[in-house]
């Protein structure tokens, strides 16, 4: 795809220097330069190139030279976001892949694709746009809403509900009677047991949420993390790498769960930040961690001065 520097600027949302209608229709590495391309530099310092020999340079601060380029702060990320806009994801090719199955009671909308080796149960529903990518199972009864992709390994248990532009990586498991909100995200492995996820949550790889549970808007769930059975957790919530919610509490908005904290009692307070195993008030767990990490010092004195009494 061809675009002009004003045109990346624009969609990367970074100023431009140089010639604001010079194009560019690929991407290139430094160490291989060509004409019309794309390419970055983490330092402009380390531009050893001539000037014409790439199209346009992504760097932090413009280089010596009369260069046409975007200035980012993170050139790297910037690089990989003008990626997508030059290479587009093809269109998806609606249809039902020969080796699939699709029970003949399921509803399965023509601009719906069917990967190989899906499994489509009876009374299930597809809507515009779904992406089976391979080896995906969906049963009875289930509803997939419009836009969303589940990559090979995925399965949503007899009547589960999953919302518009859902994803949900491989090997995610939504079992039977879960809903889930639109735009949710489950990563590798992730397993929801008959719970609720509103809209806008991102969990992560390996996570779990228990039967019965209720997580609101815009949630996030980091890796390894789990949260027990009969849980209300707010908007805007977290729980940190392997922390724990032990089930049957209640935790309120804008709540921070820290990496391996165990919550076994409600979290009310809006915005509160917990640590430590149980959990405690974020400030308090430093204050204890500072004081274990002086403790042999502290007891080596003690030790030192009974010995000279």
């Amino acid at each position: 795809m061809s675009m002009t520097l004003e045109e990346l600027s624009q969609r990367l949302m970074v100023p431009l220097r140089g010639d604001p209608q010079a194009r560019v229709d690929s991407a290139c590495s430094l160490e291989a330069p060509r004409p019309n391309a794309l390419c970055f530099c983490e330092k402009a310092s380390q531009v050893k190139l001539q000037v014409g020999e790439v199209g346009i340079l992504i760097t932090p601060g413009p280089p010596e030279g009369d260069w046409n380029c975007l200035l980012s702060t993170q050139p790297r990320v910037t690089f990989a976001q003008a990626l997508r806009l030059l290479y587009p994801e093809p269109p998806l090719q609606a249809g039902i892949h020969e080796t699939a199955w699709v029970d003949p009671s399921a509803q399965v909308h023509p601009g719906a694709r069917v990967g190989p080796l899906c499994h489509v149960e009876a009374g299930a529903i597809l809507e515009e746009g779904v992406d089976l990518v391979a080896q995906v199972s969906i049963g009875a009864g289930a509803f997939v809403g419009s836009g969303t992709r589940m990559w090979p390994g995925s399965s949503l248990a007899a009547g589960c509900r999953v919302g518009k532009e859902c994803v949900l990586e491989p090997g995610a498991r939504v079992r039977s009677g879960s809903v889930l909100g639109d735009c949710v995200w489950l990563g590798s492995r992730a397993v929801v047991d008959s719970a609720s996820l509103a809209s806008g949550i991102k969990a992560d790889n390996q996570i779990y949420v228990g039967p019965g549970s209720e997580i609101g808007p815009h949630a996030l769930l980091i890796s390894q993390s789990c949260v027990g059975p009969n849980t209300r957790m707010g908007p805007y919530s977290l729980v940190a790498a392997q922390g724990a919610i032990l089930g049957h509490v209640e935790v309120g908005p804008q709540v921070q769960i820290a990496g391996r904290c165990v919550v076994s009692k409600s979290i009310p307070d809006k915005g509160a930040a917990v640590a430590g195993d149980p959990a405690v008030a974020y400030t308090t767990e430093m204050r204890n961690r500072a004081l274990r990490l002086k403790a042999p010092a502290a007891l080596a004195r003690l030790t030192g001065w009974g010995s000279q009494l």
